[in-house]
Order: C-alpha cells, then structure tokens, then sequence
C-alpha cells in the first residue's frame, strides 16, 4: 500500500491473534483527523528556518572535526574516538563533563543516561551537547532547553566495539541515511567521512522527518520481530512485508497530524529496504518509552476521551506482546 501525505484508505487491519479490526472508513478518518488536532504540536524551529531560507539568512557556522568529548565507551563512543586524533576527552559512566571540555560533546550513552548527563553538565557546556539516540527525543530535548542541540540521526551500526561499522546505504537510498542537524553538524559529518561513511548535514525540517523515520522504523520491526518470535530483522522484512507496510503506513500518517510532519513518500519502501540492510540484528521491545511507548501514549490518550484509537494495528501488536510476556508497562 503506497503512502500518501493522507490517511491511508484501509478498511480493516488485521491482528496477530487472526481477527480483524473493522471501521467505515470516512467516518473514522473524520473522527479520527478531530483526536490529533487537539493533539498537535508544531516545531517553531522549522518556521525559523523557512523564514531564514526566505531572508537569504544562514546562522549556522561551519565546523570541522576537532578535538572533542566523547560521553560512553561502547560501541559508537569508541568508534567515533577510533576516528579522532587521539586527543579526545572520554568521559565514562559516572563522571563529569568539566566545564573546559574540548569541541563537541558526544552523547554515546542510553536514553535513559541522558537525564542525569544534562543535570550535571556545565552551563558553558550545554549548548555543545551532541545528542546521538533513536527513538523520540523532542519532548525530553525540550523539557531541558536542548532542541536546538545538535542531533544526528544513525543508520550505520557497528556490532561490537573494534568492529568496522556497516553503513546505511540502501537501494532506495544510495547515498546514505545517516543525517545530522545543529551546531556542530560539519565536524561530525567529517568525522564519519574519515571513516568511508556517508552524512547529510540537514536542514530541521528534513532532519525531522529522517528521525521520526528512523523512530517508525524501530517500532515497526522490534514489534513484529519480538511478536513472531524474537525474529531477526531480515527475517521481518522477507516474511511479513504486508504487516511492516500497513504499520509503517500507520504510525506515519499519526505523526503527520499529530505533530504536522509529513512523511516523505514511498516510506515502506524504505523501511524495507533498511531492514535487508542491517537483517542479522536482533528484535526485542526495549526502551519502550523512548519508542513504541510515544504512540501507545497517543493510544491510551484517545481512549481516555473516547475517541478512536489513531494507530489500532499498532496496539493490537503491543497487546498481543504484553500477553506474550514479552513487554512490561
């Protein structure tokens, strides 16, 4: 099912349990269009950046890799060290950010690290975080005056520390999905380059759509992968083509009226083909909060006020795995 900027035309999605989930499909897209507006939420940022586009108006200044500080030594934390000159700061678990850090400071931690990183990390620092996680940030990111940080957005993996990293390079997408967004968006784009990997340095509104890609993409195929059988990621995107469309299709037309960001078309094609690119790496339902969670919220949410549920493929996935035992919330 192709995905346009709309609600897709479907007129039931089927569950893992067998049944269908029935609707008349213009009333509940009109009902379904009346939850999310009440719901949504704009990025001012982006209207800054189009009326600076229009001005002839860049403020961003250009940066090259440089000494830096590295929060985390795993995998990416000692990949992107790997890649510097050998003088940069490592902070490890624990430790502080002091206030004479050098360059970018790049966030290789867990999401749920990151609270405590920002609490405790200098003033003159904060504006030089660099945050690298997947799943949804912007809430957090605002509650903490960082939305303006700058953020990358990564496709390529390394499965184990001192392994060669395998870039996000697809055949819908050839010249990489790996993005980056802020500040310090040129030094980290060269560092990835010395590594023979692909960067966009990216607008905000385009850089949004790549995370909240990036975010469908996860849910879709850790929920399928875990609900089939703890599955591998290729294995998802072989066998249950339909079910990762119809989702994916799902997700991405709540995100576009929840938070008025339109995805750009051919999105299961993507996901797709993402999926035969990194296909041996595991699926399991973590960092629920972070990623499956912020549609479920958008679920429980309708619920509450009696409205329909906007994404009710999607929740009957999570239901199937929360009695599977495979999630806790």
């Amino acid at each position: 099912m192709a995905f346009v900027n709309s609600v897709p035309l479907t007129s039931s999605l089927k569950c893992l349990s067998g049944h269908y989930r029935c609707r008349s499909t213009s009333r509940r897209i009109a009902r379904s269009r009346s939850v999310v507006r009440m719901q949504t939420w704009s990025d001012p940022a982006v209207t800054k950046e189009y009326m600076d586009y229009l001005s002839g108006i860049d403020q961003r200044e250009e940066k090259s890799d440089c000494q830096s500080t590295i929060v985390g030594l795993g995998r990416i934390g000692d990949f992107l060290r790997s890649q510097g000159d050998g003088t940069d700061l490592v902070i490890l678990r624990g430790e502080q950010i002091p206030p004479d850090a050098p360059g970018p400071v790049y966030l290789c931690t867990r999401n749920d690290d990151l609270e405590d990183i920002i609490k405790n990390c200098p003033p003159e620092k904060k504006d030089d975080l660099v945050f690298l996680q997947n799943g949804m940030l912007e809430r957090f990111l605002r509650k903490y005056d960082c939305s303006t940080n700058t953020r990358a957005n990564l496709y390529f993996s390394v499965t184990k520390k001192g392994a060669d990293p395998i870039d996000g390079i697809t055949e819908t997408d050839p010249e990489g999905l790996t993005t980056v967004c802020g500040k310090w968006e040129g030094a980290f784009a060269e560092r990835l380059e010395k590594a023979g990997l692909t960067c966009k340095v990216l607008k905000e509104r385009d850089f949004r759509r790549s995370q909240l890609e990036k975010l469908i993409w996860i849910s879709v195929f850790n929920l399928l992968g875990a609900v089939h059988g703890k599955i591998p990621v290729g294995e998802v995107a072989r066998m249950h083509v339909k079910e990762v469309t119809e989702m994916g299709v799902e997700l991405a037309t709540m995100i576009r009226f929840t938070l008025t960001v339109g995805m750009m078309p051919n999105i299961e094609k993507r996901l797709i083909a993402y999926g035969n690119c990194v296909k041996d790496f595991p699926t399991a339902l973590k960092e629920f909060k972070w990623r499956n969670g912020f549609f479920y919220d958008y679920s429980m949410l309708a619920k509450r006020n009696g409205l329909p549920d906007p994404t009710p493929m999607h929740t009957g996935y999570l239901e199937d795995g929360k009695s599977m035992g495979l999630i806790d919330w």
